[in-house]
This record gives structure tokens, C-alpha cells and sequence, in this order.
């Protein structure tokens, strides 16, 4: 009877083996399998093929598992038969699946997810050990699971799953602020339009068609701006870009008329995203595209440094003055707003909820504050938040430059 007892430990041991290999080998990442790869080991090159055919290893578990199972089912049945007959059949079987649960299930499952950088290595030698052996038998299994399952695309992980990863890494240390910073901006940019980040049409800088070199050579030089769009009659009417080395050459060989070194321009709709902008700009090898609005007019323009800042923030160039500064805390109380600021920024950072409509409609806080006065402001204009109150403080023309942030008493923003 002792040989039978043997047996079941034996069995609960073979089950306690499978559960931490299994866990171990799903708890793997794909970075992981990598630092292996490149610091030359063999694991790495074996865990990257097994988790590209997922379904072998984890076939050897289960059928190993299942045949322990199966055994310390049987054995311990004719254990309980012959040396605990006068415990009831219902006791010994309630202990004997407790035991199971907790020792061939909860512990080394547990032990395998807490301990699996730790274990990786041991548990690809001892997979690719099981694979082998158990090959007679996996072989069917295999073809029977591409029948269930021909064409089954493995999912790949979310957005959502890669910023709560990021999220981790900042707090655990291993994403500075910096770092931390790029990479949510980098998920996020599906989410960005370029009519968030295209300098505005107010803004642009361009020259009409009608131009000679000359002129464009000053303008460039004025402004520091390397690339040009060429509009006939209006902004509306954008027929070309023009680059500081074709306008030089073109001087250098006396033409005169800027059509002749004029370029084709690229045009792109302000609710494209920053993500598809990207590829396209890469593909096209273009760095300036001027974005049009619903009804096919000029409403900016955006610029492959603009795309870029937004992954890595602002990149300063040498002939830019300083930029503003999109949020000071003011010594009299209450926080100075660039009206600038784009409005998801704005309602972040001031604690207050646009509508979809008014995040739909204004890219800007000063064009949110202009929507709610539905009129042309003057500086001592307020709007009020559920947060505190706008109040308008400076203008340049029609536009909003500076606005004061003041926060209800009873809130905590300063």
C-alpha cells in the first residue's frame, strides 16, 4: 500500500510541476524573450518559436497534467478503499480535492506568475525536454486544433494595455518622467488630430505666386523658415511650397520668377490623425502639409517638426523667439493661460468638462472663451467654469493672448 501512496505524491508532484510550468511559460513577456536573444541565449531563440506555436508547449502541459490528474484520481480511490475504510468516502474526497486545488493548482501557479523571470530559464529547457518526449502524442492534438481553428489570428495587446504598462514602469522607477512622457504620447497618437498641432492660419507665413525670388530669399531670412507655401489671390488658393535650396540655386542661376523652382504641395483634412499623418509624410518624403477644413479652405499647416513635437515635445528652434508659457502660477493668486493652450490641456489641467461639441468645435482655450461670449472679447471678459472663471486679460487683434484662471474658493486649483 505504501507503493500506491508513492504513486499519488508522485502524481500530485507531476501536477505541481505542470502548473508552474505553465504559468512561468504565459507569464513571459516578449521583452523578456528578447533581453535573452540578445545576451546570446539559447532560450530565447526556443521561448520566441514556442510562443509563434503556442500551441505545443502548452498541449505537453495539459496532456501531462491531465494523465496526473486522471492517476491521482484512480490511486486515490483504491487508497481510500483499502487504508482509510473507516473514513467516509465524501471526507477523503473532499480532503483529496482540496489538497489537489491547493497543491497542484493555487501554489505553484502562484509560485510560477510571482517567480517567472526566475524560472524562465529552467522551464524552456525543461518544455523543449516535454515537447520531444511527448511528440507522438502532440501531433494529432495539433492537426485537430488547426482544424477547430484554421486561420485564429492571436490577439496582440491594446493601447490600453501598453499605457497601463507605461503607467507601471513610471511608478516602479523604470521610465524616468521624460521617457514616461514620450511613450504615452506616442499611444495616444491616434487620438491627436493634426488640426491640433498645425500652426494655425492666422499664423502661417506665405507668399503670393506672383513673387520673385528676391522676395522669397527676404522672407525666408525675416522669418527663418526654410519651406514656404505659394497661395494665388488668398490663403484659400495654395498652388505650391517653396525650399530655401531650390530659391538660392535659382538665384545663383539668375531665374527670377518663383514658379519655375515652385513645388507640388500635399494637402491632408485637420481631422486626419497625427499617427496616419506620420506614415504618409515618411512615405511621401515631404516635411509641410498644408490642412484644409470641411469646406476645402485653408485652415493651417503642419510640418514634420510639428508631428515630432508632439511624440517628444517642443523642439526649439534658432530663429524662434521664446515660446509662450502655456500655464504660470501668478503671485496674486490664480494661474495665467495662453490662450494658445489646446483645450484638452486647458480643461486638464483647470478641472473643468467641455462638451462634445465644444471640444469638437474649438481647438484652443482662447477659442472656447470665444464661442462662450459669441462675440469679439475685450480684456476684463469672464466666462465661468464649473471649476472658477476666465477672465481675458490680454488680446493681439481679435485674438486671445493671455487669459487669468481663477478658482472657486472652495476648490483646490491656484
Amino acid at each position: 500500500m505504501s507503493t500506491l501512496l508513492w504513486i499519488l505524491v508522485v502524481t500530485l508532484a507531476a501536477s505541481f510541476l505542470c502548473s508552474i510550468l505553465e504559468a512561468v511559460f504565459l507569464s513571459i513577456t516578449h521583452s523578456y524573450i528578447a533581453v535573452l536573444k540578445s545576451d546570446g541565449e539559447s532560450v530565447g531563440e526556443w521561448l520566441e518559436a514556442a510562443q509563434k506555436n503556442v500551441e505545443e508547449p502548452i498541449a505537453a502541459i495539459l496532456t501531462l497534467n491531465t494523465i496526473a490528474h486522471t492517476m491521482g484520481a484512480t490511486i486515490g480511490g483504491a487508497v481510500a478503499a483499502e487504508v482509510f475504510q473507516s473514513v467516509p468516502i465524501g471526507v477523503f474526497s473532499a480532503g483529496l480535492t482540496l489538497a489537489v486545488l491547493v497543491f497542484s493548482e493555487i501554489v505553484p501557479k502562484t509560485i510560477g506568475a510571482t517567480y517567472w523571470k526566475q524560472l524562465a530559464k529552467p522551464t524552456a529547457h525543461i518544455l523543449r525536454i516535454m515537447v520531444v518526449l511527448m511528440k507522438p502524442v502532440l501531433r494529432p492534438l495539433n492537426l485537430l486544433t488547426r482544424l477547430i481553428t484554421p486561420s485564429a489570428e492571436r490577439p496582440t495587446i491594446s493601447r490600453a494595455e501598453l499605457e497601463v504598462l507605461a503607467n507601471i514602469g513610471r511608478r516602479e522607477g523604470t521610465l524616468d518622467e521624460d521617457e514616461w512622457q514620450v511613450v504615452s504620447n506616442v499611444i495616444r497618437l491616434d487620438e491627436v488630430s493634426i488640426g491640433e498641432v498645425m500652426t494655425p492660419r492666422t499664423d502661417m507665413v506665405a507668399i503670393p505666386r506672383d513673387a520673385t525670388i528676391e522676395g522669397a530669399q527676404k522672407a525666408m531670412l525675416e522669418t527663418g523658415h526654410l519651406r514656404l507655401p505659394v497661395y494665388q489671390e488668398s490663403l484659400d488658393t495654395i498652388v505650391g511650397i517653396l525650399l530655401a535650396r531650390d530659391v538660392w540655386k535659382a538665384e545663383r542661376n539668375g531665374v527670377m520668377a518663383i514658379d519655375s523652382v515652385m513645388r507640388p504641395v500635399p494637402f491632408s483634412p485637420e481631422s486626419k490623425a497625427v499617427e496616419d499623418l506620420i506614415s504618409e509624410m515618411r512615405e511621401e518624403r515631404t516635411k509641410m502639409v498644408i490642412v484644409v477644413d470641411e469646406f476645402g479652405g485653408t485652415a493651417g499647416l503642419v510640418t514634420l517638426e510639428d508631428l515630432i513635437e508632439e511624440i517628444i515635445g517642443e523642439i526649439q528652434d534658432e530663429h524662434e523667439g521664446d515660446e509662450p508659457v502655456e500655464f504660470r502660477v501668478l503671485l496674486e493668486g490664480g494661474l495665467e493661460v495662453w490662450g494658445g493652450t489646446t483645450l484638452r490641456e486647458a480643461s486638464e489641467r483647470l478641472e473643468f468638462t467641455p462638451t462634445q461639441e465644444e471640444e469638437e468645435g474649438y481647438d484652443t482655450v482662447g477659442g472656447f472663451v470665444l464661442g462662450q461670449l459669441n462675440r469679439i472679447p475685450v480684456v476684463g471678459d469672464e466666462v465661468e467654469l464649473e471649476s472658477g472663471s476666465l477672465r481675458v486679460t490680454r488680446m493681439s487683434g481679435r485674438r486671445i493672448d493671455y487669459l487669468m484662471f481663477v478658482p472657486d474658493p472652495g476648490g483646490d486649483k491656484a
